[in-house]
């Protein structure tokens, strides 16, 4: 399946407020019930198992109404890690349809290319369904804007590229009534990576140890490590 880099719709909140509200509805859906969270709990279990256990700062770039980042909060809590959460998203609208600020979580509105924030000021940056946004340059850029901020680890979830969610989305007709919700998800699909090549990404982008893992429903995590004497520095 070609890959069609094309825009989607939410990222320029093209619809009524009550769509664009659906449409984050659908969106933690997917993430709660087709693999976004037991992904998460896969990729944060790798990296603390190499990092150790630790109190964490992550900064999740993209973070749409952060109930995503508060849920990683919260079950991250149950186990006794610390961790504080800056959600970053480049409209207010995204960020406030959300508790943000209830959750104890601090809200940021950047530009995902032009992160504000010194280097190594995060122990971990993560996205959730994010990087199939970017193409050529633009996903090298991310990846470094990322790895810049980060002092151990990039966390990336995102699609697997694929006729059968593709088809799914497009012809099952109780998928979503949301217009963009629809429009989005088979954007999404269609422009998303292969294994092989968020790999290639990742050498060009000038990472040398990193890991791509396949998940199921169609979910691939790809995580970047710091080299290790970056990451015995305080």
């Amino acid at each position: 399946m070609r890959r069609v880099p094309c825009e989607e719709l939410l990222d320029y909140d093209r619809g009524s407020p009550e769509e664009v509200a659906g449409n984050l509805d659908d969106l933690w859906a997917i993430n709660r019930w087709l693999g976004g969270v037991s992904t998460w709990r896969a990729l944060l279990d790798a990296y603390f198992a190499r990092a150790g256990r630790h109190p964490v700062r992550i900064l999740e770039v993209g973070a749409g109404d952060a109930r995503l980042a508060c849920c990683l909060r919260f079950e991250l809590a149950q186990r006794g890690i610390t961790a504080r959460f800056v959600v970053l998203d480049r409209r207010i609208t995204h960020l406030l349809h959300g508790q943000v600020p209830a959750d104890g979580l601090q809200p940021i509105v950047a530009d995902a290319l032009a992160l504000p924030f010194p280097e190594r000021s995060f122990d971990v940056a993560m996205c959730n369904l994010v990087f199939h946004h970017f193409s050529g340059p633009a996903a090298v850029a991310f990846l470094r804007a990322l790895g810049r901020v980060a002092r151990e680890a990039v966390l990336i979830n995102d699609l697997e590229r694929h006729w059968l969610p593709y088809a799914f989305i497009r012809w099952v007709p109780g998928f979503t009534s949301n217009r963009m919700s629809r429009h989005d998800a088979a954007a999404s699909v269609r422009q998303a990576y292969t294994r092989q090549e968020l790999a290639a990404l990742a050498r060009e982008a000038g990472f040398q140890d990193f890991e791509v893992r396949r998940f199921l429903l169609f979910r691939l995590g790809l995580i970047l490590w710091k080299s290790h004497a970056e990451m015995g520095k305080g």
